[in-house]
């Protein structure tokens, strides 16, 4: 429940960022080529707008298995042992985003001084994406985890085989 909830706010500031973005862009095409004219913080808000979308869409895509993956070689094992791997997987991402969570934090605490020109904004607010990006991340990985615990423990059968092996039919005549 907590989960569907986070990922739906997720989504929504997702879209409306990309919404916001295409509106800025838009705005600023028409006003360049037809009036000569240019929004001076199209640029940079853009840009970093970008960074928290980039950021928000990864979260949700750890939730949907979406991120590339080599499933070749863990494919071929059964149930219990690609669990195992599954978790050895998903905990290595863990501490990988601990560290971009660790140094997205000390990296902030320099950002207070420096005002972006055109915005008039601490870059605080666009490098907070990285440590919220990365919580978001872990969040999502958490029923991850728990599952392969729960197929690991024998408490829940493995998912269902998705995995086939391509048959190159005919050949050179």
């Amino acid at each position: 429940m907590f989960f569907d909830i986070l990922n739906k706010v997720i989504k929504a500031a997702t879209v409306l960022i990309l919404a916001v973005i295409t509106i800025f862009v838009s705005v600023e095409v028409v006003l360049r080529y037809f009036f000569g004219m240019t929004l001076y913080i199209t640029e940079e808000f853009t840009r970093y707008s970008m960074v928290w979308m980039v950021f928000l869409g990864a979260s949700l895509a750890v939730r949907e298995n979406a991120h590339t993956r080599v499933e070749l070689f863990v494919n071929f094992f059964p149930g219990k042992v690609r669990a195992w791997l599954n978790l050895a997987a998903h905990l290595l991402f863990v501490f990988f985003l601990s560290f971009l969570v660790y140094e997205g934090c000390i990296a902030l605490s320099f950002q207070f001084e420096q005002i972006i020109p055109t915005l008039g904004i601490p870059m605080f607010w666009f490098y907070l994406a990285l440590p919220v990006g990365g919580v978001l991340m872990i969040l999502n990985l958490l029923p991850k985890i728990w599952e392969s615990v729960l197929v690991i423990s024998g408490r829940m059968a493995p998912p269902e085989e998705e995995f086939e092996i391509p048959v190159i039919d005919g050949g050179l005549s």
